[in-house]
């Protein structure tokens, strides 16, 4: 057998599985139900059922038919946010967003079909004939990016243009984009063509906001994805979503029954399906080359007596029992049960491990929940121990009984002054609203049948009955020693969460709302002399966000009578390794920023930057760019860096826009905290060791 590793089965994210997700992938009905048919567009499933997974493999399947073309959109946080960021004169009004966003996914959508067919064999040479269509394929290929920053750059520009008249734009919008004559050409070409489109959309829940405007963003790509997939026999458009995103757009869009909900398929896993789904996995892991997925799972298991069996179907719906019946949760689960018993030399696993390993799962959930939340909720400790010993399921009134005993409970607990006064301040019912909103309990909704969860900080969107029923997360139930520690599969299928806990300091409605108007603010400003101040300002405003606890005292033109005015200046606290780094090799203690609303930096603003470093300012300086491109670029730019540094002993580092728009998508995250450092060092080590050591890239004149 092969060893044994702490992801034996895979990772859990099908983003970071690639090594056996492709391989080890179970047909499932619904994904079936795609291939098959062109009845549905839409793929919903809670977070960890396999959508990622699916999307996956429909990409790499479609991928290889023959004439066909792929197009694969799976965006990352600040794309979505800054793509948001064109709806920002609509918010608010649900029907003005959608009616916005049908036009310009449609747009979208047109333009990387029409690029695909400009190159294609059989109609390069007639897209010739249609003049509009190639003035915006010109215009598209313009922005050499993704799909979202082509449509933000190419949008954003003419909602800045209509000013205060969104009604004007909404009107004109669709006649502006030229939609009805690229529409024609295209149906043209295609038919001209044997090409066949395969449209993939998934990750739009990164950046999402769960509001009116976000709901209405996502039912305008359904709209347009059912729209296509009716109108055009050879483009197959498949949408995949989170089922809490689909109720919100439920929620606002009063035509969902009409036109979204016969579009929907729901991903569902069943107790033979997540078996098969194992059973492949360890048949690779351990290299079996067994079929009969029982055989397998019995080969890889043991039985610890009378009760306490593991192998047959029963021992394995003994396994689903500590999982939500979802493939992340179960491939967790036996990961860390395979790697518990290898630590014991032992290569099969049994019910102990399962325990062992569900029972430290649900401990470390309640401690991080315990430590993460308690310095924002101080009362939150003695809150959770209440439902010690308990039922995991009782009535509101029930729960404001338990919570009433709190305070001789923190007396008793030596909880202390802020303990005592966040009690008195929250009151019962306060508490429990601060449960729910870290997702310690979970309401009922009689319409759906489900429980709902929220991980989010929102307070519940209603006021509580006393009749209504709430449900401690099964996640808690082993550590808090409940009467219950298990779930059956009908009341697995009624957890509807987010499932995974997220931390911060402060509110994280508020935190997620002012990063993503900091990243949606740059698409409003235009390049240039004229938003030169404008430019300025974010940065300031982007640099005090991103090194927040790195930097103190960050200001704009600090020395603004001076000759020599550097744009933004912060002190180097020297705290992190990066900046001690910084502090240590290069002399800083006051950090320089030049902002610079442009995309191409000379040897003028190399030369400028350059002055301004010396005495407390060191030998390291920050040009701040409107440049797409990360990286410097190979020839004069470079020389430059590398002459400064070899004459002079300075390193200027450029610094792209979205260097600070990748990083402000992660602080969405407040666990994402050392993200900064580490894009930091790694930034340093890309100019030290590749930038600094290379030969000139210039062209070298002919003799």
């Amino acid at each position: 057998m092969k060893p044994l590793r702490a992801s034996l089965l895979g990772e859990q994210t099908a983003e970071n599985d690639a090594r056996l997700l492709l391989a080890n992938f179970i047909e499932t009905p619904e994904y079936r139900s795609i291939l098959e048919a062109k009845d549905s567009t839409v793929v919903v499933g809670r977070r960890g059922t396999g959508k990622s997974a699916m999307f996956a493999k429909l990409q790499e399947f479609w991928g290889t038919q023959k004439a066909a073309n792929v197009i694969a959109i799976a965006p990352e946080d600040f794309q979505t946010i800054s793509f948001r960021s064109i709806f920002k004169p609509f918010e608010g009004r649900y029907s003005y967003v959608r009616s916005v966003a049908r036009i310009v996914w449609k747009y979208g959508f047109l333009m990387e079909m029409l690029c695909h067919l400009a190159k294609h064999f059989k109609t390069r040479e007639r897209i010739a004939d249609y003049r509009i269509a190639q003035e915006h394929i010109k215009r598209w290929q313009s922005v050499p990016s993704d799909f979202f920053t082509a449509l933000s750059s190419r949008i954003a520009p003419l909602v800045r243009a209509a000013g205060a008249d969104p009604e004007g734009l909404i009107g004109s919008l669709h006649q502006t984009l030229e939609i009805n004559e690229l529409e024609r050409a295209f149906s043209t070409l295609l038919d001209a063509s044997s090409v066949r489109f395969f449209i993939l959309i998934d990750k739009l829940d990164e950046g999402y906001e769960n509001d009116e405007t976000g709901a209405a963003i996502v039912s305008g790509a359904i709209a347009v994805v059912a729209e296509v997939n009716k109108r055009y026999d050879r483009v197959r458009p498949v949408i995949f979503q989170r089922d809490n995103i689909l109720r919100a757009v439920q929620k606002f869009d009063p035509d969902y029954t009409r036109n979204i909900e016969g579009e929907v398929v729901s991903i569902h896993w069943d107790t033979y399906q997540l078996q098969h789904l194992v059973a492949k996995r360890l048949n690779t892991a351990f290299g079996m080359q067994i079929e009969n997925a029982q055989k397998i799972w019995d080969r890889c298991t043991a039985n610890e007596g009378l009760g306490r069996e593991l192998q047959g179907i029963e021992g394995f719906k003994k396994c689903l029992q500590f999982t939500l019946y979802r493939p992340r949760d179960l491939l967790s689960l036996l990961n860390q049960a395979f790697f518990s018993a290898a630590r014991e030399d032992r290569a099969t696993i049994v019910l102990r491990d399962l325990e062992k390993t569900a029972k430290a799962i649900s401990g470390n959930r309640l401690d991080d929940l315990r430590k993460e939340y308690s310095s924002i909720i101080p009362s939150l400790t003695v809150a959770v121990s209440m439902f010690e010993h308990g039922a995991p399921e009782m009535t509101y009134r029930d729960a404001l009984s338990i919570i009433d005993g709190m305070p001789s409970a923190i007396k008793a607990a030596g909880g202390g002054e802020a303990v005592e006064q966040d009690y008195v301040i929250l009151k019962s019912d306060g508490v429990i609203r601060s449960l729910y909103s870290v997702g310690f309990v979970g309401t009922h909704d009689e319409n759906s049948n489900t429980f709902t969860f929220c991980h989010d900080g929102r307070q519940p969107d209603r006021g509580f009955t006393s009749n209504d029923r709430i449900l401690v997360h099964p996640c808690y139930w082993i550590a808090l020693n409940l009467s219950r520690n298990a779930l059956a599969p009908d009341e697995a299928e009624q957890i509807n969460d987010e499932y995974e806990i997220k931390v911060t300091s402060t509110s994280p409605e508020i935190r997620a709302q002012r990063i993503g108007s900091l990243i949606a603010e740059l698409g409003q400003i235009q390049e240039g002399r004229q938003d030169a101040d404008e430019f300025e300002v974010w940065t300031l405003t982007a640099v005090q966000t991103v090194f927040a606890g790195h930097l103190s005292n960050v200001e704009r033109k600090a020395n603004g009578n001076a000759v020599q005015r550097r744009d933004i200046v912060g002190t180097n606290l020297a705290k992190s390794s990066a900046w001690s780094r910084i502090e240590k090799d290069y002399g800083v203690r006051q950090v320089v920023f030049d902002a610079k609303n442009y995309r191409s930096v000379g040897r003028d603003e190399y030369r400028q930057m350059s002055t301004y470093l010396h005495g407390a300012y060191g030998r390291l300086g920050f040009l701040v760019t409107r440049d797409d491109d990360e990286n410097l670029h190979s020839g004069a730019e470079l020389d430059w860096v590398r002459e400064i540094f070899t004459n002079e002993k300075k390193l200027i580092v450029r610094l792209s826009y979205k260097f600070f728009q990748r990083l402000l998508g992660k602080l969405r995250n407040p666990e994402k905290h050392d993200a900064v450092d580490s894009a930091l060092s790694a930034l340093l080590d890309n100019y030290e060791r590749r930038y600094l050591s290379l030969q000139t890239t210039s062209a070298r004149k002919k003799k």
